[in-house]
């Protein structure tokens, strides 16, 4: 073996630093003169001072500023503030557990290297955590550690992991998936997180010139890696983004190297054209997944920040897509303040995310979906000043109550902005790309505090487990299905034979009520085709009927699925009455309108909020056979904690005009009793849209005319509410 051969590579690889960087820079002419006169030591160390005496607006903390951060996030974020040990605990004994709430897929079983760390470790058969593994958000912690103890093992091991990875990972030739450690999407999430854990070892002493120089020279690589890996692709993908959030800090951090002008030029670039293409005239990304339309506007926060740090203005219509996106995540969110976990996302709570969008947008309606007291991330982002401008945002309350995102297809329902409130999700729009589910007509259900209806989640992206397919089939959600087939055929984690496509979609909100419906294609390929139809009345701020419509020739079998999350759950025998079973909690009432000829069946099933992890949970369905118009009716009605009264549900007829009585498939009236309603509700469902004047139907004595028409009040004193 040649030593001294080896020793001369591993120099000249260090040296090349110098070629990399604008030496002709004033501000390094004491680097400059040294590598003239080749004496390199000696400019590493020039250049090394250079560092560490460069100061750059919120790059680095003061220790003044460090020990007031310290003290905010200790009295504030207590819970945090141990995760972050703990985490950095963990990493300093090589043990790695991904757990933090924006893990992109999280783990729950601990990986301990005993000597050195393999950076292509695939555990369990699934590459993600390869990925996270590669991604180094965990360096962020060891440098918070850091900065919270002063003990500089934390700082030791973040500086010894780093070389590490930088000696055996060696950038490829040419950007490729191929690869563990280095897919363009680790590639640039690793130029972001690097960047924000370096602000905090700045000045240890193991950040060496030699380490120093290495550093600079896989930086280089890094964004010359990033810059050659946009396609036309990456345009219209997430991927793209990420990539972008890492180039950015790169350039703006390191503007003595060289390119980093024409990065910074990409980036802007690319910025306004992934969220140009990206983000949908509502604000929702197009990929239909709250997960990752949070992953990509965190980026774009990222890169708002870094711009500002750095005195850089980005383009306006960037920033309104911004803004767009974060205003569709307070609407988004559960009075849980957490997102749907529709497609493949995660049961996460969207305040820290709005706490950093109002914080650097300024903007008191995000202020209001935030975060009382800055959150930690946010608050060792932005430092004190932030802090302090933050808690002066005075919080306003959205413009509108319930929302609609017309675009993209989802349909919110509120009674109001409390915890206890009522709220309603349905989708009805375009699948989006691999992260979307077969999650059409799909509704999540929260009432008085509580979470009744969800979405399974994801649980994991390995085909090795039939969980994965399972999870996004139609059946796995809140939805309907014909003869137990899907209405989106699932061919594997990313792919899809056949994709369902949505239809007529309608929203009406007033103060009183809402109404939305919508329908899909996805059984009309049948060799019978079936239409589907569903439709949902919300009478504020006290309940919601369900009307799902299946129009065919020849008969099948409906099935409307319904998935609860912790919840126990009982079936009454003879009403089928279905009924979630919390003592001293708030409860959920499912009423079938016309009970005759339905079945029901209470199954137990999993649910997914964490990426690999699996709880139980509980599932009724609801299956009728049927021809011609078939159909199934609920309603869904919350109880408040500590109440048990039921409301009397009844079926009414109805009667043209001219004193014909109508079949279901034409209309259907349904009565409904309870004290806290003050008065009874008579809601009639026409199933065809009236087009005449024997069209006009009298229930109970009134006549009305209209598709969905609400009655309140005794037979002496009638109110009348055309809904649709």
């Amino acid at each position: 073996m040649n030593v001294n051969g080896t020793e001369t590579n591993h120099q000249d690889k260090v040296h090349s630093v110098f070629s990399l960087l604008h030496l002709e820079a004033p501000e390094l002419a004491d680097v400059a003169e040294a590598v003239k006169q080749e004496r390199y030591e000696d400019a590493l160390q020039a250049l090394h001072r250079y560092y560490m005496k460069r100061r750059i607006s919120g790059n680095r903390w003061t220790q003044e500023e460090t020990t007031q951060i310290t003290d905010y996030v200790k009295g504030n974020w207590a819970d945090e503030v141990a995760m972050v040990m703990k985490t950095a605990d963990e990493v300093v004994n090589q043990t790695f557990l991904f757990k933090f709430p924006w893990d992109m897929e999280r783990t729950q079983v601990p990986v301990t290297f005993d000597g050195a760390i393999d950076w292509h470790y695939i555990p369990d058969v699934d590459p993600e955590w390869s990925y996270m593994l590669n991604r180094h958000r965990y360096w962020i912690a060891l440098g918070q550690a850091y900065a919270m103890t002063g003990d500089d093992k934390y700082a030791s091991v973040l500086c010894r992991q780093l070389e590490d990875w930088i000696d055996r990972n060696p950038v490829p030739s040419e950007p490729t998936s191929d690869t563990l450690n280095w897919r363009t999407i680790e590639a640039g999430l690793r130029g972001s997180n690097w960047i924000k854990a370096l602000r905090y070892v700045w000045d240890c002493p193991q950040l060496t010139p030699v380490l120093l120089a290495k550093l600079l020279i896989s930086l280089s690589e890094h964004a010359r890696y990033l810059a050659n890996a946009f396609t036309s692709w990456k345009r219209i993908s997430n991927w793209g983004v990420l990539e972008t959030n890492g180039l950015l800090p790169i350039a703006l951090t390191f503007p003595e190297m060289k390119g980093s002008e024409q990065w910074l030029s990409l980036t802007k670039e690319r910025l306004e054209e992934t969220a140009r293409i990206q983000v949908m005239a509502d604000g929702i990304h197009w990929e239909q997944s709250p997960t990752y339309h949070h992953e990509v506007m965190c980026c774009y926060l990222d890169c708002l920040y870094f711009a500002e740090q750095h005195g850089i203005k980005l383009d306006e219509g960037f920033l309104g897509k911004v803004h767009e996106m974060a205003i569709a995540s307070l609407y988004w969110a559960n009075p849980s303040h957490r997102q749907p976990m529709f497609g493949d996302s995660d049961d996460n709570d969207v305040r820290s995310l709005l706490t950093y969008a109002s914080a650097l947008l300024k903007d008191e309606t995000l202020r209001f979906g935030s975060y009382q007291r800055m959150d930690y991330d946010s608050a060792w982002l932005l430092g004190m000043e932030a802090i302090r401008s933050y808690e002066s945002l005075n919080p306003v309350e959205p413009a509108e109550i319930s929302h609609a995102f017309i675009h993209s297809g989802h349909f919110v329902m509120r009674s109001g902005w409390s915890e206890q409130d009522l709220y309603l999700y349905f989708h009805c729009g375009p699948q989006g790309g691999g992260h979307g589910h077969a999650d059409m007509l799909h509704i999540d259900l929260h009432a008085y505090g509580k979470e009744f209806l969800t979405d399974l989640g994801r649980y994991n992206y390995s085909d090795h487990t039939p969980l994965r397919h399972a999870l996004k089939e139609s059946a796995a959600h809140n939805t309907t299905t014909v003869d137990d087939i899907g209405f989106t055929e699932i061919a594997d984690t990313w792919a899809f034979h056949r994709i369902a496509c949505p239809i007529g979609s309608k929203w009406i909100s007033r103060p009183a009520y809402d109404y939305v419906e919508g329908g899909h294609d996805g059984y009309l390929h049948l060799n019978d085709p079936v239409f589907v139809n569903r439709r949902i009345i919300f009478i504020k701020p006290h309940y919601w009927l369900l009307i799902d419509r299946f129009q065919s020739k020849g008969q099948h079998q409906f099935k409307q699925h319904f998935h609860f999350g912790s919840d126990a759950i009982g079936l009454e025998d003879s009403t089928l009455i279905c009924r979630t079973q919390n003592e001293g909690e708030a409860n959920l009432l499912m009423i079938p309108v016309q009970s005759e000829g339905l079945q029901a069946e209470v199954s137990e099933g999993v649910i997914s909020r964490e990426y690999n992890l699996l709880e139980s949970s509980s599932q009724v369905t609801y299956a009728r056979t049927g021809s011609g118009t078939t159909l199934m009716m609920q309603l869904l009605y919350p109880l408040r904690p500590g109440e048990s009264e039921a409301p009397q549900v009844s079926k009414i007829p109805v009667f043209r005009h001219t004193g014909e009585q109508v079949d279901d498939g034409q209309a259907e009236a349904c009565r409904i009793v309870h004290p806290d309603l003050g008065t009874e509700h008579i809601l009639v469902i026409s199933h065809k849209v009236p087009t005449g004047h024997y069209d006009s139907y009298v229930v109970d004595g009134v006549q009305i005319f209209g598709e969905v028409v609400l009655i309140t009040g005794s037979a002496n004193k009638r109110q009348i509410t055309v809904i649709n």
